[in-house]
């Protein structure tokens, strides 16, 4: 039985990742271990990550609803509120509107792109299908 050939690539890409670990490790020592003056740290009272998820967790929450959104009138802006509604779904919403759609239930909801039965069931309770008055256009 023969000994199985080495590929040529091999050595090359264990000096590749021999090459990437060293970088890595520098990175972290500069980064994590030393302080702004070049001195080594005493101990890591929390690691990097840490204070970025703490400051996220102390954001302020975002908005909420407090009454039920006319989702014929309200403009795009108010329906990102909603849950599961971005700004591309808000738009198509009020392009819907634009085009001539009134909504009069959750169902008729089901006619914009992205908007399936699901998601209008769980936006139903948080509208409102005010038709608006000619004035109001």
């Amino acid at each position: 039985m023969r000994p199985a050939a080495v590929l040529p690539w091999r050595p090359a890409a264990g000096l590749a990742l021999v090459f990437l670990f060293l970088a890595l490790g520098h990175v972290v020592r500069d980064r994590w271990l030393l302080d702004t003056d070049g001195q080594w740290r005493e101990a890591l009272e929390t690691l990097p990550w840490e204070t970025e998820l703490a400051d996220s967790l102390q954001a302020e929450p975002p908005p909420r609803l407090s009454v039920p959104l006319s989702i014929n009138t309200a403009p795009a802006e108010s329906l990102i509120l909603l849950p599961r509604v971005g700004p591309v779904l808000a738009g198509r919403i009020v392009s819907a509107r634009r085009e001539g759609s009134i909504f009069h239930n959750a169902a008729e909801l089901t006619s914009v792109k992205g908007i399936g039965p699901r998601l209008a069931a769980r936006l139903d309770t948080l509208l409102s299908y005010r038709i608006p008055h000619k004035a109001d256009s």
